[in-house]
């Protein structure tokens, strides 16, 4: 009787393992073919472009501005900006706490202009609230940024058109009727800061035209024109080690003579397909948002093999005239369309190109037309509209196996 129960017992456990693994496989199983690890990326739009890479080296026609005497200098002039015949460039000031009195007065009368120009909206309807609202968003966003990118003086002149919206706003929308408390408050306030002032500042005037830069860096009269075409190529690549050398300690700035200044650069030999002299060029300096037009004005075979390239740009704006040289891209051709992973791109029976996508729980075999290789990536066309095709912001499946059209995936 002990016997036939320990073989009952011995059945029973056998068959309990013999369950336990069918359950175990059928379930693997399920998760094998269900439950696949997928790494996904969303479909977005790309710009690429070919382009050739160098460090330019500005050439101007400048002359530098003197100053031999004592005091604070304050300039009335921003980089860049055009002086007229006999105009004062620069305020000199007895002391560094004068400049700063001076300093905080012109701040407190330029909010009394903000706040006056708001005034005049008094009684106007609302319908511009929103234009506001979208533009002090836009200002804010600029001036975060600017600080972020250390430029200061960028971000001061965005305050003043943010706080002006702010102002008006307030009028437009009723929480503000009237800014003529505050107005007389700045007043007292600059009344108060004036009579600090030990004297007032001197004019420093010009008799020259041209455009005013307060920066020098000391190749003003060593980079001209005419020292163009004996530059060598370790030269070059001097002036690009060391944009900045010593200058007098009584050079206070620079004249530029001409909106029209020329750039040197130089570029492998195997990359001057479509650049010869004539020519004209789409060139981004640094991280300028436009694109300049340029002529290859010359292009020059060095020892080493390399061209020397020189460009005549008439572009001018305050950040070109602020350094000696520049990162920049001679562009040729621009593409657009959806960046995919190489290893995102698969084939079908009959060998057409395509990527699987993730919609839901379920993997779907979608169609590519591609534009080029980069690398590792892929450009293809925005097929969006196109039935059967990648789709803009569709979940590419970059990472996964066994894929198939129609498989089901517990993710």
């Amino acid at each position: 009787m002990a016997e036939k129960r320990k073989t009952a017992i011995t059945i029973r456990i056998v068959w309990f393992l013999v369950i336990l693994f069918l359950l175990t496989t059928v379930i693997s199983q399920l998760v094998i073919h269900y439950y696949n690890p997928l790494k996904t990326e969303p479909a977005e739009l790309y710009t690429s472009e070919d382009y050739i890479q160098s460090t330019g080296i500005y050439i101007r026609e400048e002359k530098t501005v003197t100053y031999s005497g004592s005091g604070v200098i304050n300039y009335i002039y921003s980089d860049g900006e055009k002086l007229a015949r006999n105009s004062v460039i620069a305020e000199i000031y007895a002391s560094q706490n004068d400049l700063a009195v001076q300093l905080r007065i012109d701040e407190l009368n330029e909010q009394i202009k903000v706040l006056r120009d708001a005034e005049k909206l008094v009684g106007s309807d609302n319908s511009q609230l929103e234009a506001f609202s979208n533009q002090i968003y836009e200002n804010h966003t600029k001036m975060i940024q600017y600080i972020l990118d250390g430029d200061y003086a960028a971000a001061a002149n965005v305050k003043s058109d943010y706080l002006n919206l702010q102002s008006k706003r307030q009028i437009v929308n009723g929480t503000t009727t009237d800014y003529s408390a505050k107005i007389a408050e700045l007043q007292s306030e600059i009344s108060l800061l004036s009579a600090q002032i030990s004297s007032r500042p001197t004019d420093l005037t010009l008799q020259e035209t041209g455009y005013f830069v307060s920066t020098t860096d000391g190749y003003e009269n060593s980079l001209t024109y005419d020292v163009i075409p004996d530059l060598t190529e370790d030269r070059i690549n001097e002036i690009i080690k060391n944009p900045n050398i010593e200058s007098s300690t009584t050079v206070i700035g620079k004249i530029v003579s001409d909106y029209k200044w020329k750039m040197v650069c130089i570029v492998p030999a195997n990359n001057t397909l479509g650049i010869y002299e004539g020519a004209t060029l789409s060139v981004r300096i640094g991280n300028e948002a436009s694109i300049a037009k340029a002529m290859v004005e010359d292009m020059k075979i060095l020892p080493s093999g390399s061209r020397m390239i020189v460009l005549s740009f008439d572009v001018f704006n305050q950040s070109l005239v602020r350094s000696r040289t520049a990162q920049i891209k001679i562009m040729f051709d621009e593409y657009s369309g959806i960046r995919i992973p190489s290893a995102a791109v698969h084939f079908d029976d009959e060998e057409k190109m395509g990527v699987f996508i993730k919609l839901g729980v379920t993997v779907y075999f979608v169609y590519i037309d591609m534009i080029r290789t980069e690398g590792d990536y892929v450009l293809v066309r925005d097929t969006t509209d196109k039935e059967g095709y990648l789709s803009l912001y569709d979940s590419v499946i970059v990472e996964g196996t066994d894929l198939y059209d129609g498989k089901i995936v517990l993710q």
